[in-house]
């Protein structure tokens, strides 16, 4: 079944209801005594006491879904865990320091090392001990793997409270239209719908029949503030990091992963996890005994824009193989396990079973953009103990393009499994489609059997093989590394568009001028594009004309000669209409490879007068040291040249000053030899390092002038590329 939440207007709407028909009670009982029936009628007071109290009752529920407002040791309440000795100030500081000190000496271990000296933790402690634990570090204990999963669950309840609380505030400053108003509404109103219990349906065991109840909803993992912002300007909260479990985890014998694709956030979590409902329960909606399903969000997701850009895929494939791994001391050994992904997800799984995600039963993949540039094949896996599957829904955009590798739903090994009623990229887990029952006849066994397909893509959707082919011409044209960076500057532009803050006039000139920043109508030139499209137009043409001749029972030759004039037909039609496009094109690249010359000579210009200046200032500067050194010496040289003929003139004078005048010579001599010394490195020094930022700079000189000048003829050659396909 959906998930479904107490409706708190649903309740509010009732409670009306219930007062309406309490009201009608006093003219119903006049009415009877003027019959002479009033002793008929006794028991209306008794109902109308009770409507009154319901209505109250359920108006307070309503109240409560609107607002909740829990205490820790209410959520420790919902799990069946004990509060006595968690309501004690610090009681659980002695746990969490013991369990910091195991954190520290298995921290270089392996994730299911780490996560089984935690359970082992956990079991040297009581459950009071745990509950303790619990409230004095909720963050910590509701995210660790090896915990008991119920002392997961509320502690993660206790963080949602509180995180709820926090936005909650935030909200109630932000006026309506503000541009964070909506997604912080949604946010808040999903923290809100994680606090407000959700119906089960189930076969009740012990009677055999339907059963219907409230329970509070199980989150396994909870990090409000992990990951990038999807859109700073729609809300300042990162994305999240959330994972809800539907089942008793750690005694069902069938367990379920399921990894989501792009723009999945804490904010529009439940139209992901509804999904892992529809998975858990059968055709009518009842939940399934001993099966376990995790919708996992637990990596940070892209959003259209860095969607192309596998990089968050690496990164989200170690963390789900490190879960994985993990959450295993918490399953039953003979668990049987399987992982459904989805978009995106698929390539998450795709690297996390290349990173050593092994110990896994079954994989689904749907709607894949490809599973990596290296994976052409499952026995690329080298995991011949799994069963692999794929879905590839009629329509599907995400899996024609293979913009991440090649669609495993082509793959000739790999088990291709019916999607009947599910059409497009998002209706896997509807209900009532083949795609949703083969996933549960996966994960539940049994008897029943899978339905397959081997559909091709022209059977799927017109044009699919076509646009696959498209795309590939795309990638030949544009490197992997352009596509990401650039998927990145337009990804603020198209969050503008998303979120109302832009309309499509407004978003045109700031996306030509990011395709212009990565000179794409260079990498891919207007009439090489427009006759690739018009050549597999023609080729689509074909086909279309060709099938429609035999549906009508025409023989081979008769089809062949209408496919072939349609085929010519559509080919010179779309010469004609695209050539206004093409030169429209041609312009806008010409005045764009003109703007980027003339900035390239001009940046190259200023770059070699700033060396220039540089070098310039240099030699002035060390030619005014050396001419102040050799200045020094100079005087010295003359200083001491004067000294010593007084000296020798007063020897010859007063002989008997001759001991003390050579000892002023000596000393006189010493100083200008010492000034020679010192002065004539400086010189030395100050000459070198003149020498060197003459090389250098002129080196920088040089290459800046070869840069420019090498820039120059390639952008040249592209302005004059640019005016021939513009003129001819």
């Amino acid at each position: 079944m959906a998930l479904v939440y107490a409706d708190p207007d649903m309740l509010d709407r009732l409670a009306k209801s219930l007062d309406s028909q309490a009201g009608e009670i006093p003219h119903l009982k006049s009415r009877a005594s003027a019959l002479g029936v009033a002793a008929n009628v006794s028991g209306l007071a008794a109902i109308a006491t009770w409507l009154g109290e319901t209505a109250s009752d359920l108006r307070r529920r309503a109240r409560i879904l609107r607002a909740p407002s829990e205490s820790p040791f209410g959520s420790l309440s919902e799990f069946g865990l004990p509060t006595s000795l968690a309501r004690k100030p610090g009681a659980g500081d002695e746990f969490e320091s013991g369990l910091q000190a195991v954190l520290d000496a298995h921290k270089s271990g392996t994730p299911k090392e780490r996560a089984q000296a935690v359970k082992d933790y956990f079991a040297t402690l009581t459950p009071d001990e745990q509950a303790a634990l619990a409230v004095t570090n909720p963050s910590l204990v509701g995210n660790l793997d090896g915990a008991p999963v119920n002392v997961r669950f509320a502690a993660n309840r206790i963080s949602i409270q509180k995180e709820y609380n926090e936005e909650s505030e935030y909200l109630n400053s932000l006026t309506k239209n503000d541009p964070a108003f909506k997604r912080t509404k949604d946010r808040v109103d999903a923290l809100r719908s994680f606090l407000n219990p959700r119906i089960k349906k189930f076969t009740d065991p012990n009677t055999n029949r339907p059963t219907e109840v409230e329970v509070p909803r199980q989150f396994l993992v909870f990090d409000a503030h992990y990951g990038s912002t999807a859109d700073a300007k729609s809300s300042p909260f990162p994305d999240g990091r959330i994972a809800e479990v539907v089942g008793d985890l750690e005694t069902a014998k069938n367990v379920s992963f399921r990894v989501p694709g792009i723009t999945n956030r804490l904010d529009n979590f439940n139209g992901f996890t509804s999904g892992g409902y529809m998975l858990a329960s059968d055709a009518q909606g009842f939940e399934q005994p001993d099966t376990a399903v995790v919708s996992w969000l637990g990596y940070d997701t892209p959003e259209l824009g860095d969607s192309v850009d596998p990089a968050k895929a690496e990164v989200g494939g170690r963390q789900l193989n490190a879960f994985r791994q993990a959450i295993s001391v918490n399953l039953q050994p003979d668990a049987n396990t399987s992982i459904f992904a989805h978009s995106y997800g698929t390539l998450v799984t795709s690297k996390a079973l290349q990173n050593g995600l092994t110990n896994i039963d079954n994989v689904t993949f749907m709607g894949s953009p490809g599973l990596g540039p290296n994976i052409h094949a499952v026995a690329d896996f080298h995991m011949p103990n799994t069963k692999f599957y794929a879905m590839r829904a009629p329509e599907d955009i995400v899996s024609y393009t293979q913009g991440h590798g090649d669609d495993p739903a082509g793959f000739k090994d790999i088990i291709h499994l019916n999607t009947d009623g599910s059409t497009g990229h998002s209706q896997y887990y509807n209900q009532r489609t083949q795609s949703l029952e083969n996933m549960r006849r996966i994960l539940f066994g049994g008897a029943q059997s899978l339905t397959f397909t081997d559909t091709t893509l022209d059977e799927e959707m017109t044009g699919a093989a076509e646009m696959r082919k498209l795309v590939a011409f795309l990638h030949e044209k544009v490197p992997p590394e352009v596509v990401s960076e650039m998927g990145g500057d337009l990804d603020p532009i198209v969050q503008g568009l998303l979120n109302g803050r832009s309309k499509f006039t407004d978003v045109i000139g700031p996306i030509n001028s990011v395709l212009n920043k990565y000179n794409m109508l260079d990498r891919v030139k207007p009439d090489e594009l427009v006759g690739e499209v018009t050549t597999l137009a023609s080729q689509l043409a074909y086909k279309e004309a060709f099938k429609a001749a035999k549906d009508h029972g025409a023989p081979d030759w008769v089809a062949v000669a209408a496919a072939t004039t349609a085929a010519g037909s559509t080919h010179g039609l779309l010469s004609i209409a695209t050539w206004p496009v093409v030169k429209v094109l041609e312009l806008d690249r010409l005045q764009n490879n003109t703007r980027q010359l003339f900035s390239g000579l001009a940046a190259g210009g200023h770059q070699l007068f700033t060396d220039g200046a540089a070098l310039a200032g240099t030699l002035a500067h060390d030619g005014g040291r050396v001419l102040s050194d050799s200045t020094q010496i100079a005087g010295s040289v003359f200083n001491t040249g004067g000294r010593v003929v007084y000296e020798l003139g007063d020897t010859l004078i007063n002989p008997a000053n001759a001991f003390e005048n050579a000892g002023d010579i000596t000393r006189s001599l010493k100083a200008t030899k010492d000034t020679f010394v010192e002065k004539g490195a400086d010189i030395v020094n100050t000459v070198d390092h003149a020498v060197d930022q003459t090389v250098q700079q002129g080196g920088k000189m040089i290459s800046s002038g070869l840069d420019t000048g090498k820039k120059a003829l390639e952008k040249g050659g592209d302005v004059v590329d640019s005016v021939v396909n513009f003129v001819f």
